[in-house]
């Protein structure tokens, strides 16, 4: 039985321009209506896509109509749909009209929830309290005015304390905090002479409070309370659903621990060595046949599949 489903956005829900040019073509695009139609080089198939809103962050991305039309079969199916992302808030919050209805949001790589379209500050203030400092400051929009944020470098908590560790060392780390809330993103790459282990010797200095997992080629730093799989955990456990009766689709390194609580997993891309890795050693996992929104839908109906395999056997 399939009871939820948890899904990723970026190269997962989402598909970006320097994704689809290794796989496909833009035969057409109509910005007034900000829409794309993708074809295949091997087989010619054709996508119509919708163009996500523009990010300040992010490159060209979209969505295939019929990914949007699946989600809502889903969820007209009484299946539970949650997008669980590592993404800021403000590109977040900037996408949202564009992606499919959900039952719970979650960004910041759990940081930050949703419930029902609405924003729960509390959530985040009483799961991360010491981590963010929530007795001094939460914010209560999604992406809260500049004069009503601190900088996180007047934040307290042990995830800015790690942060100002981090800053006290000007050109050895490359630092990312605009719009994040409870998180922040270390550029391992473009940190000069640094490797990923450097940055796991720095978070060790705060005895497992934090932990990192790497999101389109960066390193996301939170709390160890956070995390994608503590948020499915969450979802499961006030829904009352077994692991066993829920789904994630995915394809990075911060969704290993997702793909690992839950009964299925459905992969449309591997964008990371560890995910491939991963991927050998949980035989519950299935990488689609294709990448991008072809690969995205048929994920998706594989997991329709069982829903509806399930209801003809009860009826």
């Amino acid at each position: 039985m399939v009871r939820v489903v948890f899904s990723d956005l970026d190269g997962t829900l989402v598909h970006y321009e320097k994704e689809w040019t290794g796989y496909a073509h833009v035969v057409s695009q109509n910005e007034s209506l900000r829409t794309l139609t993708l074809k295949y080089k091997d087989t010619g198939d054709t996508f119509e896509c919708a163009l996500m809103p523009a990010s300040g962050t992010t490159p060209a991305a979209c969505i295939s109509l019929n990914t949007l039309a699946l989600v809502q079969r889903l969820r007209e199916s009484d299946v539970k749909f949650v997008i669980i992302t590592g993404a800021r808030s403000s590109t977040f919050a900037v996408r949202r009209a564009a992606l499919p209805l959900a039952d719970y949001e979650f960004c910041e790589n759990g940081g930050r929830m949703l419930k029902g379209g609405a924003l729960d500050a509390n959530w985040t203030a009483t799961r991360y309290a010491a981590e963010i400092g929530a007795a001094t400051y939460v914010p209560q929009e999604l992406v809260p005015s500049s004069e009503n944020a601190p900088p996180p470098e007047r934040r307290e908590g042990t995830l800015w304390d790690a942060y100002r560790v981090f800053a006290a060392r000007p050109g050895e780390w490359k630092l990312d905090t605009r719009d994040y809330y409870t998180s922040f993103r270390v550029d391992v790459a473009a940190s000069p002479g640094k490797t990923e282990q450097d940055l796991r010797n720095v978070l060790a200095q705060f005895n497992g409070a934090l932990s990192m997992s790497f999101n389109l080629g960066k390193a996301d730093v939170y709390p160890s309370s956070s995390g994608k799989r503590n948020a499915a955990a969450y979802v499961l456990e006030v829904e009352r659903i077994a692991a066993a009766d829920s789904v994630a689709i995915f394809d990075d390194d911060n969704d290993i621990e997702l793909g690992e609580l839950v009964g299925r997993g459905f992969l449309p891309g591997v964008t990371h060595a560890s995910v491939k890795q991963a991927a050998a050693r949980n035989p519950h996992w299935t990488i689609t046949s294709s990448p991008g929104p072809r690969g995205t839908e048929e994920a998706l109906r594989a997991v329709l599949a069982l829903v509806e395999a399930k209801a003809a056997v009860a009826a």
